[in-house]
């Protein structure tokens, strides 16, 4: 059976944020690969989005994982649903970055900002349908020499991402 895991957590700052992104963004990628698990990744404002998708059993065990990993703290399961098919089944992990859109959906619902640990359950399509549409990320886009090195979400059958 497929399910969808949508989450919420803040981070704990450990100084530099690129790195620890960069970090949990290939930490993600290796452990969705190997779980055949997908989804989509989004950060801003010290707080985490993250949509998990695939056999429940399998996703399950990830996100057991990822509650314990001690990068963030107050993580809070914000829907799971069984689904028929998964939507980010591109992704192993796709990364979005700070975006307008996002912070415009959290206004229009009344938040003053992206606040993901407030949404309700019945918001959280809305956020899925906004991150479906934008593009994948590189965790730094301003420094052109780390493109190459800095992890950026992985497209299923593309192997440009990540070097393994």
């Amino acid at each position: 059976m497929l399910i969808r895991l949508c989450y919420a957590s803040n981070r704990i700052d450990h100084q530099d944020l690129l790195k620890d992104l960069s970090d949990l963004l290939a930490t993600s990628i290796r452990r969705n690969r190997a779980n055949n698990v997908c989804g989509v990744l989004y950060y801003a404002r010290g707080s985490f989005f993250q949509c998990l998708e695939g056999e429940k059993a399998d996703v399950e065990k990830l996100f057991n994982c990822i509650s314990q990993d001690t990068r963030h703290t107050n993580v809070k399961i914000l829907s799971q649903e069984t689904i028929l098919e998964t939507t980010f089944h591109d992704w192993s992990m796709k990364y979005v970055q700070e975006k307008k859109e996002i912070d415009l959906f959290f206004k229009e619902r009344n938040y003053p900002f992206f606040q993901p640990t407030e949404l309700k359950e019945y918001e959280v399509d809305g956020l899925l349908k906004i991150l479906l549409t934008k593009e994948n990320s590189v965790i730094n886009k301003s420094d052109e020499d780390n493109q190459q090195q800095s992890p950026k979400g992985y497209r299923r059958g593309y192997s440009g991402y990540l070097s393994s």
